[in-house]
């Protein structure tokens, strides 16, 4: 049984390897057809989307589509890099950060990845609940696109810094926060992979580690990253402030959908989640809370 579990994984990374490999060298045709660096990034993500969509609905699996919040973010990065031909110091520092939390966060899924045909919780409970059709509309428009186009509006940024040369201590202070944000990414799927390795099938919530003190604190790192992107260009493009603020869609998508849906998601398979509700703070540790815990 173990055996044919590790077939199935293996076979479904090659898959979305496959997949991935093929709808970026496809969305790279018009990305060097187009002048505009920030048009041709937008016409390239959205295509590369349509792509792994189209094949999501041919295996039956949306799941296909989980990667791409991290995979995308560096390719994208780099061949804006390769068509400007931005490789300066600042460039380059922001490509490391983004290779850093784009590899921290792909490894971490494909350790839980299963296998073509395994949705995720999210995805299979509105496959059910609505018919073919209402279902791919949500599928593509809600699960796919928009995550899409959330992610390259975060993304904007990077464009605008890769292309600037000049020295701020701002620009240290994004990749600091950046790099932060990862680190507690890391030590918050850490703790959480361990507790579920040394308690399978428990229905008792994690409280190990930074789970102690905040119900979310990967979203926390998630949305650290990502503001520490707008606080790097901000450093360089002041006046055009407004240009980076796409990171506030990503924000958004947290504390709006993600938190919501996972808090709902917990209350019903977690027996103790009411009361780890009202004992750890939702996102941010709060300093009572953390007493109380203490004690």
């Amino acid at each position: 049984m173990k055996g044919n579990t590790i077939k199935e994984k293996r076979k479904g990374l090659i898959v979305n390897l496959a997949v991935y490999a093929g709808a970026f060298g496809i969305a790279l045709v018009p990305f060097f057809m187009i002048d505009s660096l920030i048009v041709s990034e937008m016409v390239f993500t959205v295509l590369a989307t349509v792509i792994i969509y189209i094949v999501s609905v041919c295996v039956s699996d949306t799941s296909l589509y989980d990667p791409y919040w991290s995979v995308a973010p560096p390719v994208m990065l780099v061949i804006a890099m390769i068509k400007g031909g931005s490789w300066h110091r600042n460039g380059i520092l922001i490509l490391f950060a983004v290779l850093v939390w784009s590899v921290r966060l792909t490894l971490n899924w494909a350790k839980t990845y299963k296998g073509l045909g395994h949705e995720d919780w999210r995805y299979a409970n509105f496959r059910k609940k609505l018919k073919k059709v209402p279902f791919e509309l949500l599928n593509f428009f809600g699960f796919m696109m928009m995550p899409t186009l959330v992610t390259f509006a975060g993304l904007i940024g990077t464009f605008y810094i890769i292309q600037d040369e000049s020295e701020d201590i701002m620009i240290q202070l994004g990749l600091f926060v950046m790099l932060l944000g990862v680190v507690l990414e890391h030590f918050a799927d850490k703790s959480l992979h361990v507790f579920i390795d040394n308690n399978p099938g428990s229905k008792l919530t994690c409280r190990e580690g930074l789970w102690k003190y905040s119900r979310h604190p990967n979203y926390l790192g998630e949305m650290m990253f990502w503001t520490g992107i707008f606080i790097s260009y901000l450093a360089m493009y002041s006046e055009e402030w407004q240009k980076g603020l796409g990171f506030l869609l990503i924000i958004c998508v947290f504390v709006f959908a993600s938190i919501p849906l996972m808090e709902a998601h917990n209350l019903e398979r977690r027996t103790d989640y009411r009361e780890y509700m009202e004992e750890t703070s939702v996102l941010i540790p709060e300093p009572s809370k953390i007493k109380s815990t203490a004690r």
